[in-house]
């Protein structure tokens, strides 16, 4: 592409005898500048061309019509790297949570004994296999439908003082449903771990844990790059890290692939930016004229990615959904308590289940004496009393027979029956799965990410304003590929303004004759025009502030009518004399005549 602007330049120039370079000739006669007719032509130094004054610049108004496949041949894989939104997790937590729990039934809701599982009434229920009763799925589904009401406290610290209630009907005027109801302050048929507290658990001990995430909130960061693929680069992103996190999503294979409807096929953006790139006409004092693109502000293009009429998105699912693998991780042996145990690691279901249940009842305070005597309570619960902290629970009993739990926080005792209700889900006292093979995986389907189309839309301007730069420098980021190495350069400070020739600074990007995929490093040690050859300081005319002009980068000299003699330096270190013959009448060419006069190179 340089090449053939580079082509088309050189045939610009041959009728006019030569654009500059050590062999150029002079002008022909036919287009020197006129001069008076009793004043001595201007001598002629050994290059010369004609270098239009610079007309109004006008801001050019750029369309991109993008579909998913342009967006991504556009972006690569830069568009990684591209932020587009951080998804709350919290409503695509509940409903994992919610279609986990009810993969075997809802008989958990009903205040009976039984919930009468099974898991083959339901898709998600059927991947468990054909011995799901005593599968890690089913018994974390089981785990997650406990109720006062069904729970099964076989082998736990809590089974005789249960029994003792349950197998007494005739003497209590309660159940043990109701003592374990009272003591936490939920209903019968709730969960005795409330979906929100498990929700926030998991946010912050497996999501906010991964270095894919890291973020205790547990909002879930996506790329453009992310939804161009349908999602289906969750897994590596969310997935397995070895030595440091099992992941949240399982990695796809041949019987599962992670996908999104959340950008349709009819996705289209539609996306209006204004370029800050202005073509200009100068001289590289080795070789001739050429011309190049400068850039105004920090970006090539300006993006107002919050204006509706210049960010147009279709194509976005009303409610988006997701299929996906969720995974979760036990520790390899009993853990009595987290606190204590630093085999308990923050994403292991023991922590996730000791974090949600403090989450739930760490405020928790109750007194009630079940079965009393001449004062004293033979059978009773304390939460929080006699001077312990809330969430302290200790059992009264004085019946021989009956064993209770040692005091001891809430959330552990409940952590306690959740790793034992999980190694034994068919509740028969045995466990049928080992300690630390409680590792369940489940096949979502068409799981509800949470925020409708129009939600994730909106939520997608700020964000992708705040990487408008960014992604500017991706889409034409190295215009300056196919610039001249200008030394010098003419251009209006102001709009409507006279002209005024600029000096290259720093951000006038050139490239690397070497060949490099970088801008070219500026190499000016004494950039700026100057009356005389010797580059004094005292000669200095070009400044870099002027009043009413914008720009304080560059060394500037303001053009008016008539010849102007300068020196100036290139990066070459070679200095030569600029001579510089304004017209008078709009619309006519400058002449600029350079020559070397001296190299700075050996001193």
């Amino acid at each position: 592409m340089r090449t053939s602007i580079r082509f088309r330049f050189w045939l610009l120039c041959l009728p006019l005898g030569g654009c500059g370079g050590p062999s150029a000739t002079v002008e022909p006669p036919s287009v020197d500048p006129p001069v008076e007719p009793d004043e001595a032509a201007p001598s002629i130094l050994a290059n010369r061309f004609l270098l239009a004054l610079p007309g109004p610049e006008a801001a050019e108004e750029i369309t991109l019509e993008l579909d998913k496949a342009k967006a991504l041949r556009m972006f690569g894989e830069s568009a990684r790297r591209i932020r587009i939104l951080d998804v709350d997790s919290t409503a695509l937590l509940e409903n994992v949570l919610d279609d986990i729990r009810d993969a075997c039934g809802t008989g958990w809701q009903l205040d009976q004994k039984s919930p009468r599982f099974d898991c083959t009434e339901t898709e998600l229920g059927r991947t468990f296999g054909p011995a799901w009763r005593t599968s890690a799925e089913f018994a974390l589904a089981r785990l997650l439908g406990m109720t006062p009401a069904n729970a099964d406290l076989s082998g736990t610290s809590l089974e005789t003082f249960a029994a003792l209630v349950e197998q007494n009907p005739s003497t209590f005027r309660f159940d043990f449903a109701e003592v374990l109801a009272e003591s936490l302050g939920i209903a019968r048929t709730a969960p005795v771990v409330p979906t929100e507290a498990l929700v926030r658990a998991l946010q912050e001990n497996l999501l906010g844990t991964h270095p894919g995430i890291d973020e205790p909130s547990g909002k879930l960061p996506v790329s453009l790059y992310d939804a161009l693929k349908d999602l289906s680069t969750l897994p590596e992103k969310f997935g397995p890290v070895k030595g440091v996190h099992p992941g949240v999503l399982v990695p796809d294979d041949a019987h599962f692939a992670t996908r999104s409807d959340v950008l349709g096929p009819d996705f289209r953006m539609r996306v209006v930016a204004t370029s800050n790139l202005r073509r200009v006409r100068g001289v590289d004092l080795s070789s001739g004229g050429g011309d190049m693109f400068v850039m105004e502000g920090s970006a090539p293009l300006s993006f107002d990615f919050e204006d509706p009429e210049r960010l147009v998105i279709q194509g976005v699912a009303d409610v988006p959904r997701v299929d996906m693998r969720f995974a979760t991780v036990e520790a390899d042996h009993f853990i009595p308590s987290c606190e204590a145990d630093p085999g308990c690691r923050p994403y292991s279901l023991e922590s996730i289940v000791t974090s949600g249940a403090r989450r739930a009842y760490g405020k928790r305070s109750y007194d009630r004496c079940y079965v009393g005597l001449n004062g004293e309570c033979l059978v009773g619960v304390q939460i929080g009393q006699g001077g312990a902290p809330p969430g302290w629970i200790t059992f009264a009993n004085a019946i021989r027979g009956v064993t209770v739990p040692e005091p001891r926080f809430l959330w552990d005792l409940l952590a306690e029956v959740a790793q034992i209700s999980l190694h034994d889900p068919t509740g028969d006292g045995i466990p049928d799965i080992a300690e630390g093979a409680a590792r369940p995986v489940f096949a979502l389907r068409d799981v509800r990410i949470g925020p409708s189309g129009a939600e994730l839309v909106r939520a997608m301007r700020p964000r992708l304003q705040s990487q408008a730069d960014f992604m500017a420098n991706v889409i034409v980021g190295r215009f300056w590929e196919n610039n001249h190495d200008l030394d010098f350069y003419v251009r209006r400070g102001t709009a409507g303004g006279p002209p005024l020739l600029y000096f290259v600074a720093p951000s006038d990007r050139k490239p690397d004759p070497a060949g490099s995929d970088r801008p070219k490093a500026y190499g000016y040690e004494r950039p700026g025009f100057f009356k005389s050859p010797d580059l004094a300081e005292a000669s200095r005319v070009s400044k870099r502030q002027m009043p009413g002009v914008p720009d304080t980068e560059h060394e500037k000299v303001p053009l008016s009518p008539g010849e102007l003699v300068l020196y100036a330096e290139d990066d070459a270190r070679d200095v030569y004399e600029i001579r510089i013959l304004v017209p008078e009448e709009e619309g006519r060419d400058m002449v600029v005549d350079f020559e070397k006069v001296a190299s700075r190179r050996s001193r």
